[in-house]
């Protein structure tokens, strides 16, 4: 059998957007496809968790999004997206606040004009906020019970502390403070005109846009935002954490520190860097915890950048009884990382499934606009994709050695066990 060749990936190129304005100033970056009738549509607004005055009120709104206008009910808004044969959701993260429709283009219209309704006119009624309350307890019940949740948000609690957006717990007593007043004053100062921008990908004709224009141009600036978020960093002192849980024969581990994010010089290289030490399924943290020493079914490392910082932790689940020689081999990994030079090889091997992760966030509209929106939302200029895909083309054993005894020293990382 002949084995066709393995062709180098060569130059990627990525698609930008055409850009337009509607009347009222909302920018639309268009993504266009035709061969299919369909479209994505994102309404993204600089909101989320980091806008908030009283916390979980972002997460609240969001979830009561279709709870019901004044001639509306919740189900009957339900069952108009649902006639379209389409979907309208509202979430939030940490900095964002994103509207989006998924629809045959044919039905964009009364989809927008359901979206508009969910930005303009839900009134938030007060038993569906209790209902809300009330499922966001049992979730949490359920979550509190799971070791690798309650690793993760204690790790985040660590780094970023108890009250920054994003260190901050949610528990039942900030469930229970959910203030129906001040959801609607989040809804009110946050779902702006002035405050969003507009991702559209798929079959986008003429007259879609037409209908971009006829819709969202009705949608104003209610009122102002004077809230001026102030966040500080207050990272807890102890680098180490431990919480026990009982009847658990399993522990959950986080390890790592605040990093950085898209804006710094290091970023491409730096990925290259945690890809060869535990960013895929052949890497190192692999290999040896896994595959060698079968301590636990998965570990990884993730580098995870936010528009106003970023942060890097190692992610594994080990029986309680192998955890002290599962962390041991973690910090023979990170030791080897700052003293030893990687082989070109295992750099080659990296580098390619990177640039494999890059090509493919090109690959269609739909890839290329959630890319694009990433980039935007973390005010990063779309022009360091290709820095970064250069700097992990040319990155050598010395540079990344470098950067591990830069950004890798244990002694500035935080461990959290949950089990």
């Amino acid at each position: 059998m002949n084995i066709p060749p393995i062709q180098a990936i060569g130059a990627i190129q990525f698609t930008l957007p055409k850009q337009l304005q509607l009347s009222n100033q909302i920018p639309v970056y268009i993504f266009n496809d035709d061969k299919n009738p369909i479209l994505k549509l994102d309404i993204v607004f600089d909101a989320g968790r980091w806008t908030e005055e009283q916390k979980l009120a972002a997460d609240a709104m969001a979830a009561l999004s279709k709870s019901g206008t004044k001639n509306l009910s919740s189900f009957e808004i339900n069952e108009a997206i649902d006639q379209l044969g389409a979907t309208l959701k509202i979430g939030t993260g940490y900095n964002t606040c994103t509207l989006s429709i998924s629809c045959l283009s044919k039905f964009l219209e009364p989809c927008l004009e359901l979206a508009l309704t969910c930005l303009t006119d839900i009134v938030f009624p007060e038993n569906e906020l209790q209902i809300f309350k009330k499922n966001t307890k049992a979730k949490l019940l359920v979550n509190n019970e799971k070791t690798d949740y309650l690793s993760g948000v204690i790790f985040r609690e660590t780094i970023f502390g108890k009250e920054h957006p994003y260190g901050y717990r949610t528990n039942n007593e900030r469930i229970e403070q959910i203030d129906r007043n001040e959801i609607i004053r989040y809804y009110q100062s946050n779902l702006l005109a002035s405050n969003c921008t507009v991702f559209i990908a798929g079959d986008v004709n003429e007259n879609c846009l037409n209908q971009l224009e006829s819709v969202l141009s009705r949608f104003k600036n209610t009122s102002v935002n004077n809230f001026k978020p102030q966040h500080i960093i207050q990272t807890d002192s102890n680098l180490k954490i431990r919480e026990k849980k009982a009847k658990s024969t399993q522990a959950s581990l986080t390890m790592g520190k605040i990093l950085f994010n898209k804006q710094n010089k290091d970023y491409g290289n730096f990925i290259l860097l945690n890809t060869i030490f535990g960013g895929y399924f052949g890497s190192r943290l692999m290999s040896n915890i896994r595959e060698d020493k079968g301590l636990t079914y998965g570990i990884y490392s993730m580098l995870n950048p936010l528009k106003h910082d970023g942060f890097w932790a190692i992610y594994t689940d080990t029986n309680i009884d192998k955890l002290d020689i599962c962390i041991q081999e973690i910090e023979i990994e990170l030791d080897r990382l700052q003293n030893e030079l990687i082989s070109e090889n295992e750099i080659q091997l990296a580098r390619n499934y990177l640039l494999g992760r890059f090509l493919k966030r090109t690959d269609g509209a739909f890839n290329l606009m959630e890319t694009f929106k990433s980039y935007i939302i973390e005010g990063v200029d779309i022009q360091h994709f290709g820095t970064f895909i250069e700097d992990i083309k040319n990155a050598d054993a010395k540079l990344l050695q470098n950067l591990a005894q830069k950004y890798l020293s244990l002694n500035s990382m935080h461990q959290v066990i949950v089990g």
